[in-house]
């Protein structure tokens, strides 16, 4: 090999840390797709049944972005915050995936299954916003919206 004929990255940089990364996520969630899904309650049991498609459930990483009142409405001092989430490639377990990462869109939903740092983050329904990667790209980010007033508990969100 020449002197200076290989770039000043490594080519195997990019898989070699996704490891490092993957150890941040202390998490688990379920990212679904809730389009034309049906919910039922069960008055018994105090439960939910849904028919949404999960798309993705593993590891993540969730950060909040800011907090901004976006309702416009003095009466409802409701608060969005926008959240990064992060999860790995070649980490996702629903039951027939593959290595692939699955096509996250716009509109999807995520729910915490575990946070045991932050049990909080598992009392709400994040949106998914925004799916766009790094060209640089350890994991998939996403941005998801969430209303930090909704009790997914109460509505059956």
């Amino acid at each position: 090999m020449a002197l200076n004929s290989r770039g000043s990255v490594d080519p195997r940089w990019l898989t070699h840390n996704r490891g490092v990364l993957r150890a941040l996520q202390l998490a688990e969630v379920e990212i679904y797709s809730a389009d034309n899904a049906s919910q039922s309650y069960d008055a018994e049991s105090n439960s939910w049944t849904s028919s949404a498609i999960e798309v993705y459930i593993g590891r993540a990483r969730v950060q909040p972005v800011n907090a901004v009142n976006e309702s416009g409405d003095n009466f409802n001092p409701s608060f969005f915050k926008t959240v990064r989430v992060q999860i790995s490639y070649n980490k996702n377990e629903v039951e027939g995936a593959t290595a692939d990462m699955p096509d996250i869109r716009p509109g999807h939903k995520m729910r915490v299954t575990s946070a045991p740092y932050n049990e909080t983050l598992s009392k709400f329904i994040y949106v998914v916003t925004d799916v766009l990667n790094s060209s640089n790209s350890w994991e998939r980010t996403l941005l998801c919206k969430v209303d930090t007033e909704l009790d997914p508990t109460v509505t059956g969100a």
